[in-house]
């Protein structure tokens, strides 16, 4: 098990627009997840963007986010 420790985690996060998202849809360097519950992730969600409800976070986020350099887009809303 790797263990990470965050001391300031604004330091790692930054905003995204909207364009730079759809510029970046099949980049796979970034994994795009939608923390919605199943039901709303299947009624929308950005193409090609994981289903990681919150309530799994815990239990599935190392095996849906295995690379650990990996950019990380998470939202809980569908398109707009």
């Amino acid at each position: 098990m790797v263990k990470v420790e965050l001391t300031d985690v604004a330091e790692l996060s930054r905003t995204i627009s909207h364009e730079e998202i759809l510029a970046r849809l099949w980049d796979r360097a970034l994994a795009i997840v939608n923390v919605m519950p199943r039901d709303s992730f299947k009624a929308a969600h950005i193409p090609g963007s994981l289903n990681l409800p919150i309530a799994a976070i815990d239990a599935r986020a190392r095996q849906l986010l295995a690379n650990l350099n990996q950019e990380i887009v998470i939202y809980c809303a569908g398109p707009t």
